[in-house]
């Protein structure tokens, strides 16, 4: 354990570019204590309402609260959302100099009405635009990705399939990983599951690993053969299938899988658990850190996002802590 919080030490002095797809996440929370005699559905007496950075800000949000540094790139709409994203962003002390603003963009919003005393999501509301996004501001993203993706220390991707990442990047920025210049952690989304190479890490959970590799994960044969496919179909360093409950997996070339369980606790709700995940796993690998290390603590990191309704990002203390205490 004492490699472990080593690594964590090295935190403050990694750069990481996150790119992917931004968002602002609301939280409506209240109380259901009678059904509407409009129509059968619960009346929410709402309590409190909160705005929190979401998608591929929470991974901005989650590697700051860890002690790196990061700058933000991604595609943001001439709205009062996206400007609300930009101003938390540059509060928690990361960069914003790769968010481009596009006027037909619509900011991505999702909105979960929560009740008590279960914590039961009643209903989420989505706003995004259903139009793509403009070939030139996509063009501009791309531009600024490719200057300084090696000048950091590690290249995150938050791909949430609503357009930030796109083939023409993907493709150059495998280029880059197949000749060992960039460190890459991938967070995957079905949208763009052909796309992916080279990736230094990639992590997808359960559903996506058995829809990408067209194998249906249903006990250990099954997740053994989707692991080595995966590993195959993407050209990885390593694949890591987040199974919730049941832990992490992780597969490299030429290497026996290695799992790793996750610690039984009370969980409110798993909102942003990747994104945790990933932020760790680049922290982690940018500072030296090997693939095991990077799913312990990413592991470790992750049970603490079900302790709380919402995306959070996990403070680095705690998480100290916690390593501490595994010793």
């Amino acid at each position: 354990m004492k490699k472990l919080l080593d690594i964590l030490a090295r935190f403050r002095g990694a750069h990481l570019l996150v790119v992917g797809d931004l968002m602002l996440d609301r939280f409506v929370m209240g109380e259901v204590e009678r059904l509407s005699p409009e129509a059968p559905v619960p009346v929410l007496r709402v309590v409190s309402e909160e705005r929190r950075l979401g998608g591929a800000a929470n991974v901005v949000h989650n590697i700051r609260s860890l002690g790196g540094r990061v700058t933000t790139c991604g595609i943001i709409g001439h709205d009062d959302a996206g400007k609300r994203i930009v101003e938390v962003l540059r509060r928690v002390g990361a960069s914003t100099a790769g968010v481009f603003t596009d006027q037909k963009f619509q900011t991505i919003q999702k909105s979960r009405v929560i009740a008590s005393p279960h914590h039961q999501q009643i209903v989420r509301l989505d706003r995004e635009s259903r139009e793509p996004i403009q070939a030139a501001t996509l063009k501009r993203l791309r531009q600024f990705i490719l200057a300084r993706a090696e000048r950091c220390d590690g290249v995150v991707i938050s791909d949430y399939g609503k357009g930030a990442v796109h083939g023409e990047l993907l493709a150059a920025l495998a280029a880059r990983m197949e000749r060992g210049k960039i460190i890459c952690v991938v967070d995957p989304k079905k949208e763009n599951f052909s796309r992916y190479r080279f990736p230094t890490l990639i992590t997808p959970n359960k559903s996506e690993a058995s829809e990408a590799a067209a194998i249906d994960i249903r006990d250990d044969r099954t997740l053994l053969a989707a692991g080595a496919k995966l590993l195959r179909q993407w050209r990885a360093q390593g694949v890591l299938i987040t199974r919730g409950a049941d832990g992490m997996s992780l597969f490299r070339p030429r290497c026996q899988p290695k799992h790793f369980p996750t610690a039984p606790r009370d969980v409110f709700e798993v909102t942003g658990a990747g994104d945790t995940v990933v932020a760790v796993c680049a922290l982690v690998l940018a500072c030296g850190g090997d693939f095991a290390a990077a799913a312990i603590i990413a592991n470790t990191a992750a049970g603490f996002v079900g302790d709380e309704i919402g995306t959070v990002a996990v403070a680095f203390e705690k998480l100290k802590l916690k390593i501490e205490e595994l010793a």
